[in-house]
């Protein structure tokens, strides 16, 4: 099943996701550009400052990594937004981060993952990013679980955050065949579990659990946001939104 999703995931982002330059007023088929874009921030669960931060690192930061992220997306099918997004949220695009769990670069990599997807320097943001990519890629591709394509990333995104043991140990206790657990089943089980409970750290009562489900809503966020400075149509958005 991995493989026909990283096919659907490929075959969708190429065939509906168009790109113009967000300055412009309308894309060829008549779609508002900006007048998107202003909707999308409208809607968004992002803060004002979240917002702010976000809008200046794209115009100042992201420029220089773009580029990185687009040449990552051809090696994988993954959307470059998407990677972005994921990017954004792990690092903020600094390709010297670094977590007190020893996760670095880009698109935090672990040791333990640079050196299954080959990444020999984790501080440089080219290799940082094509490994995250990688990475991902591989989580899609042995994934079992997800009735949908949006429960199937979910899920995927999850497994990237919490490590894919610990998302596979929690379907396991969730009743029903693999193809058939949804991203709101596993969703309700990390409401439930703490770090304890999957060897790792809560941090000042906030649960690794409810972090990996605020993982993967703010994902999607910073994903809507850079598709809509893209000029992304709404209706061309992947269903996982």
């Amino acid at each position: 099943m991995g493989n026909i999703f990283k096919l659907f995931f490929s075959l969708t982002v190429l065939v509906v996701l168009t790109s113009c330059d967000v300055f412009l007023v309308q894309n060829d088929d008549g779609f508002q550009c900006e007048t998107h874009l202003e909707k999308v921030y409208e809607k968004t669960p992002l803060n004002n400052f979240e917002q702010t931060k976000f809008k200046d690192l794209l115009e100042n930061r992201f420029p220089k990594y773009k580029e990185m992220f687009e040449q990552a997306a051809e090696q994988t099918a993954i959307d470059s937004d998407l990677l972005a997004a994921i990017s954004f949220q792990e690092s903020q695009w600094d390709p010297r981060a670094k977590s007190n769990m020893g996760v670095r670069g880009m698109m935090m990599v672990t040791l333990e993952t640079a050196a299954i997807v080959g990444v020999e320097r984790r501080l440089n943001p080219e290799q940082n990013i094509t490994g995250g990519a990688k990475y991902l890629a591989m989580l899609q591709d042995r994934n079992v679980y997800g009735k949908t394509t949006a429960d199937q990333l979910s899920i995927s995104l999850a497994k990237y955050n919490l490590g894919p043991t610990n998302i596979i140990n929690i379907a396991k206790e969730i009743d029903k065949i693999p193809a058939e657990i949804t991203w709101p089943d596993i969703e309700n089980k990390l409401k439930n579990i703490t770090g304890e409970d999957v060897n790792l750290v809560d941090f000042n009562g906030y649960s690794r659990g409810q972090q990996a489900i605020d993982y993967v809503y703010r994902i999607r966020s910073y994903y809507k946001l850079l598709a809509a400075h893209s000029c992304t149509h709404p209706k061309d958005q992947l269903t996982f939104f």
